[in-house]
C-alpha cells in the first residue's frame, strides 16, 4: 500500500483488548470492519500526529476512517475510527484510485 512516496506493506493487524474494545464500544466498529477497509482499496493520508488515516468502505458499504500506526515488519495497529462525514466521503470518492 502506498503512502505518498513511502511504501508500506500491510501483512497483519495488532489487536488487543485496548484497541478492539475502543473501536467496538467507543465507535461501534468491529475489528473485521477495520480489516475490510484495508482490503477494499482505501485512500491514505498522514495525520498531524505522525500516524496514518485510511479512508474506505467496508464490504457492506459502510464508509469508515481508520487511524492507525505502523509497528514495522508489515504490522499495523488500529488506534481509532469513525463513520466518515459527508466531506470525507466526497474526498475519498474524488481521490481514490
Amino acid at each position: 500500500m502506498t503512502y505518498g512516496e513511502a511504501n508500506l506493506r500491510i501483512s497483519d493487524f495488532e489487536w488487543d483488548e485496548g484497541n478492539a474494545l475502543h473501536l467496538e464500544l467507543g465507535h461501534g466498529i468491529e475489528p473485521q470492519e477495520v480489516e475490510e477497509v484495508f482490503v477494499n482499496n482505501p485512500l491514505f493520508r498522514r495525520t498531524k500526529k505522525g500516524h496514518y488515516a485510511a479512508f474506505g468502505p467496508t464490504s457492506a458499504g459502510r464508509y469508515l476512517t481508520i487511524v492507525f500506526e505502523s509497528k514495522g515488519k508489515g504490522i499495523i495497529r488500529p488506534i481509532t475510527g469513525w463513520d466518515m462525514k459527508r466531506a470525507e466521503i466526497q474526498y475519498y470518492k474524488k481521490n481514490k484510485r
